[in-house]
């Protein structure tokens, strides 16, 4: 990681790439996408799980791009051990209360646990009356609640989190944490 482009570790079970290295050279997305969906299988998701993964990684890899205003602080990273997968998707850019308050309806909004509660609502998004874009965080917080132990979203001054209990119920809480710029997501997978 402290090349700041890309690494992997020997054994594959770890990957760090960056979004300006992902856009200098698309092969290294396929590359990191690959060699993650690999290490996944290898903790022991099924092949489809782990596409299902990346796929979300690749979701909120579009959205640094789409919403950041610094892409080049984006980047992408793996760990994968037996029967668990955790993954982070991060920038430093204006974070999701800046962007969402760049259309109009949501101008009004005061704080980044608002957003980040509405961030992860259906058909949220500073694009959403657009037709053919804003649908939100939405669509991919559904996959990832589906197959996650831990979800954590943190934007500004809060974190969305969301806890599987024992019993498979999804616990979650917003609250409020350290400023940090821009937009973090971990979330933490078991086989």
């Amino acid at each position: 990681m402290a090349t700041g482009k890309k690494w992997f570790s020997a054994s594959g079970a770890q990957g760090f790439v960056t979004l300006t290295e992902i856009l200098a050279q698309h092969s290294n997305w396929t590359e990191f996408a690959m060699r993650g969906k690999k290490a996944a299988v290898e903790a022991g998701f099924a092949p489809a799980s782990a596409g299902q993964l990346f796929g979300a990684i690749g979701e909120l890899r579009g959205n640094i791009e789409e919403h950041s205003e610094n892409i080049a602080s984006g980047y992408m990273a793996f760990d994968a051990l037996h029967g668990h997968f955790e993954f982070v998707v991060a920038d430093s850019g204006i974070g999701v209360l800046k962007s969402l308050r760049t259309h109009p309806h949501f101008h009004y909004i005061a704080d980044a646990g608002t957003a980040l509660n509405l961030a992860l609502t259906e058909g949220v998004s500073r694009h959403y009356d657009d037709k053919d874009r804003g649908r939100g965080f939405r669509t991919i917080f559904i996959g990832l609640a589906n197959k996650s132990e831990h979800l954590r979203f943190c934007s500004g001054d809060h974190a969305r989190e969301f806890r599987r209990s024992p019993d498979m119920r999804v616990i979650a809480e917003t609250r409020q944490k350290a400023a940090s710029p821009g937009f973090f997501c971990s979330v933490r997978c078991t086989a």
